[in-house]
């Protein structure tokens, strides 16, 4: 969901798109395996896992295949060199003083954008194994995406899903986890876990939707109560669906905001507003003198050309402006400067993400930013593609030669199934570690079986070692 002036708008719409389709499978992944164990599909992809032991705290991982295609070889060092030159900048700075983080990951099965699919019994069901799966791996906050019409009374099946994300708060907090809301864009119009017909913006005009969004908003406060709520972050997002003149321009952007803001009852609620790493500065600087907000939300995913060094500007606002920093959505995009900017290429990126190659460059990318939040004062960090904390696929011709979509569905799976059996992938332990302030580490390994495992409908994953038992561990050494 990003876009610059000098970037195509389509690219916006292009990472809607993507976005929909991961989180149709995000849905499909955590509510089949709510009610069943089993890995059922119909895909050859091959799936090579073994086992070790190494008493690091880490249990239950999943070892992948993490050499590098060759096709691969150029991008994967480009984004490294991308990484470490930004870790050295950060080495330069000096640190704010010691603040706590909240390290924490995107609640995908509770999303909004998943539509009506959310009241079905099983994704409840699917909520609390992840909600125990996270809550494993040390993670102490979530963020749950409940973006406009859903809580308007006018919206079909408002109670309903009031009391749905009632409830999912419930879950969160009897777990001692802090919530950030996202309700800084409408509901992603078409999506296909959504009634046809039931979300469209083409009637709704600037004052009605500005009224109606910040009625919504009170509705989380006064029922939800989240720590944080972020109102407005992706300008050109927000633009590219609702296509309103008063939000084109950083002045507009900030009379904008003022207006949601306007007769707010905030409550214990920090509200937070910013931009994406790739949105133009000067819709930050629209907000910043306003005392109504409390913190300067961002979304980072792309890392080329100056989007990650657009961070320490930010960092610097924070300081001068005296707000804590926000990071509610956050991944390593798998592309480059030089790639077009197409449906067809985005859906390639996104389908980048799923492959245990990258392994190595996720666990930088979160060790990264996890040094960032400690040079600067970061107060929630939330990496976004929460489904590889649990699985990744292994690269093969196969899985290479798929469409996204069907791969994301049997990555999907995978997860699913991981959640439902206590395993979780080396980026997973990464995270635990990080979270730990444990040095990540790795001892000789023990002998292990590989089990090769074709997903289909008549078999599951079953991993055992050499004794007959199911035993995980992380069995490599971090980078």
């Amino acid at each position: 969901m990003f876009n610059r002036r000098g970037v195509s708008m389509l690219l916006v719409a292009v990472i809607v798109v993507v976005l929909l389709v991961g989180l149709t499978a995000t849905w499909f992944l955590f509510a089949q395996f709510s009610v069943s164990n089993a890995l059922p599909g119909s895909t050859s992809f091959l799936m090579a896992a073994s086992t070790s032991t190494e008493g690091i705290g880490c249990s239950n991982v999943i070892q992948y295949d993490e050499s590098v295609p060759s096709a691969y070889q150029a991008m994967y060092s480009t984004l490294s060199q991308i990484l470490n030159d930004f870790n050295q900048t950060l080495g330069g700075i000096q640190p704010v003083a010691s603040h706590g983080v909240i390290y924490a990951t995107e609640l995908l099965p509770a999303d909004s954008n998943i539509g009506d699919r959310l009241l079905a019994p099983q994704t409840m069901q699917g909520i609390i194994k992840y909600l125990n799966a996270i809550q494993k791996l040390g993670i102490d906050g979530v963020t749950i995406d409940i973006s406009y019409p859903v809580l308007v009374p006018t919206f079909p099946n408002y109670n309903q899903y009031l009391n749905f994300y009632e409830s999912v708060v419930q879950q969160v907090r009897s777990r001692g986890m802090k919530i950030d809301v996202e309700s800084e864009t409408p509901l992603l119009a078409g999506y296909p876990g959504l009634p046809l017909g039931s979300v469209s913006y083409a009637n709704l005009t600037y004052s009605a939707y500005v009224s109606e969004d910040r009625a919504m908003i009170q509705t989380v406060i006064t029922d939800l109560h989240p720590d944080y709520l972020n109102i407005g972050t992706e300008t050109d997002t927000l633009q590219m669906l609702l296509h309103y003149p008063e939000i084109s321009t950083p002045q507009g952007w900030g009379t904008y905001i003022n207006s949601l803001l306007t007769g707010l009852n905030k409550g214990t609620t920090k509200i937070n507003v910013g931009l994406g790493s790739w949105d133009p500065i000067g819709y930050l600087y629209a907000t910043l003198n306003d005392s109504a907000i409390d913190a300067i939300d961002v979304h980072v995913y792309p890392v080329y050309g100056n989007y990650l060094s657009i961070l320490t500007q930010i960092g610097r606002l924070s300081e001068e402006y005296n707000k804590p920093i926000v990071i509610d959505e956050m991944w390593l995009h798998k592309s480059v400067m030089n790639e077009g900017h197409n449906f067809d290429t985005d859906a390639q990126i996104s389908a980048r993400n799923l492959y245990s190659f990258w392994i190595p460059l996720d666990e930088e990318f979160l060790q990264l930013m996890s040094k960032y939040a400690q040079v600067y004062d970061v107060a929630y960090l939330s990496p976004f593609e929460a489904t590889n904390l649990f699985a990744y696929l292994n690269y093969t011709y196969n899985s290479a030669n798929v469409p996204f979509y069907e791969a994301r569905q049997v990555a999907g799976r995978a997860a699913g199934y991981s959640i439902a059996n206590g395993l979780i992938s080396p980026l997973g332990c990464y995270y635990e570690t990080l979270i730990d302030n444990l040095a990540p580490h790795s001892t000789a390994l023990t002998t292990f079986q590989i089990a090769t495992v074709q997903l289909t409908d008549s078999v599951i994953l079953n991993y055992k070692n050499q004794n007959g038992k199911v035993d995980y561990a992380r069995s490599r050494a971090a980078t």
